[in-house]
């Protein structure tokens, strides 16, 4: 540990308290108690600035006590010392829940609760104590813990491990509901405008979405495209949902949760005996599409033209799973149903290359993002001549391509071409042209009948 002198001498303290509070406040909970160890100007301003829990990180992660050396080296009480769990390892199947590695997080959100305007939350959900941690964590934020009014504007819960056994975590989705009970339907300024459950692995039922929605009626943003294998969301839930926001703006949801009365709600009602019902001024419409969807009825193509005549200005992202039939992928690319799409994310397990120029033929004009993402097995099966024709025909015929990312192996040629074309794909992040394969999905041989049986 630095001296006393060394502290006072170090250049970073003589920046503006303001100017410290924005530094920190990129470090999550979890790592600021380090910060408060090494000296007092730190300690203060972690402890007493409000303003430093306006964005707030949280990571649980799975924790174990470290062994005690039985040498003792100082004198007083030993404190017990945390380590993180590496994938090699595991806690017993009998492991007690134990909160004690997560009090410095739980008293920090305690104290501040009600600065907090950005809420990120990441868990380990296979851990007991992480899902019992998290479950306490939003009750805090619920209508009983939070009487003095709560901030909160923005919220993601995203779990960074897989869902051991597909369990369905009810007291995670109590808790959830807890959280979204607090009425923030009379002051603008306590209803959450952004809510990103994208990196869940349970499924969220209706009851808990229509807790979200009613008390929550400015949310501008609603992204519903959980991980989970199935999809329960009821066309109904989403009809209640744009009945109830009337500012959303931004909605990823899945195409099996959608249904034709959706879209009438959005165009409005033509039948003048009817009331008018006001519509959503949706920007963005981002839609998923599964397996589920070849349960599914046909398209019904004047609709989606007429959800396109009242909302001219409005993108779409198509996200096309894994699993997803290739006869659904070239219905919902068929031109005649004039999709807005802005965004396409190609995840296939085949080489899709008469769907891609449809794809290139339909939204040419629109298109600004592609992403097309392959698994282990079929790989190799894309480095073809026509896969290679395809990829630069995609970069020809969209002329505001913004970013192209494809996981397959592409010719040097090829690479170059779509260079010229774009000469801005050369930035970094822009694109992802490779020479050497790179899945994105790996699939085990036994799991091949489970995903496409």
């Amino acid at each position: 540990m630095a001296s006393s002198v060394e502290i006072e001498l170090c250049p970073i303290n003589d920046l503006p308290e303001l100017v410290l509070v924005e530094i920190f406040s990129y470090l999550p909970i979890d790592e600021r108690p380090a910060l408060e160890e090494t000296c007092k100007l730190w300690y203060n301003i972690i402890r007493n600035s409000p303003s430093l829990a306006f964005t707030c990180t949280i990571r649980l992660h799975a924790l174990v006590e470290e062994s005690i050396n039985p040498i003792r080296t100082r004198l007083g009480r030993v404190l017990p010392r945390w380590t993180r769990i590496t994938q090699s390892q595991s806690k017993p199947a009998a492991a007690a829940i134990d909160p004690r590695p997560y009090g410095y997080i739980q008293q920090y959100v305690k104290r501040f609760r009600h600065d907090i305007k950005h809420l990120y939350i990441d868990v380990e959900q296979h851990d007991p104590s992480c899902r019992y941690v998290l479950c306490q964590l939003l009750t805090l934020f619920g209508p009983e813990q939070c009487s003095k009014g709560r901030q909160i504007r923005t919220f993601c819960l995203r779990f960074t491990t897989n869902n051991p056994l597909l369990m369905k975590s009810l007291e995670i989705i109590q808790a959830l509901r807890i959280f979204f009970q607090y009425d923030g339907s009379k002051n603008r300024r306590e209803s959450l405008i952004s809510c990103d459950f994208s990196g869940l692995t349970i499924s969220l039922d209706d009851d808990t979405i229509l807790t979200l929605a009613k008390h929550n009626p400015y949310l501008r943003k609603l992204n519903l495209q959980d991980q989970s294998l199935v999809c329960i969301l009821t066309p109904f839930c989403i009809l209640q949902i744009i009945d109830m926001l009337k500012e959303l703006e931004d909605l990823w949801i899945d195409m099996i949760s959608l249904s034709d009365e959706f879209i009438l709600m959005l165009t409005g009602n033509d039948d003048e005996q009817q009331p008018f019902i006001q519509k959503s001024p949706l920007k963005h419409l981002g839609i998923r599409i599964r397996r589920e969807e070849k349960f599914s009825d046909e398209i019904d193509a004047k609709l989606w033209q007429k959800l396109h005549e009242k909302y001219p200005h409005m993108k779409m992202t198509l996200n096309f799973g894994l699993t997803t039939p290739p006869n659904r992928v070239r219905a919902y690319l068929n031109p005649d149903l004039q999709l807005p799409v802005q965004t396409l994310i190609m995840n296939s397990a085949i080489p899709l290359v008469d769907e891609l120029c449809l794809a290139a033929n339909s939204f040419g004009d629109t298109l600004e993002n592609i992403h097309i993402c392959t698994s282990n097995q079929w790989a190799e099966l894309t480095r073809t001549p026509a896969f290679n024709k395809v990829i630069f025909y995609i970069a020809y015929k969209c002329i505001h391509l913004r970013t192209l990312y494809v996981d397959a192996a592409l010719n040097q040629d090829t690479i170059e071409d779509i260079y010229r074309l774009h000469p801005h794909l050369k930035e970094s992040g822009a694109s992802k042209l490779l020479l050497v394969d790179n899945p994105t999905h790996i699939i085990l041989p036994e799991d091949m009948g489970d995903l496409f049986g």
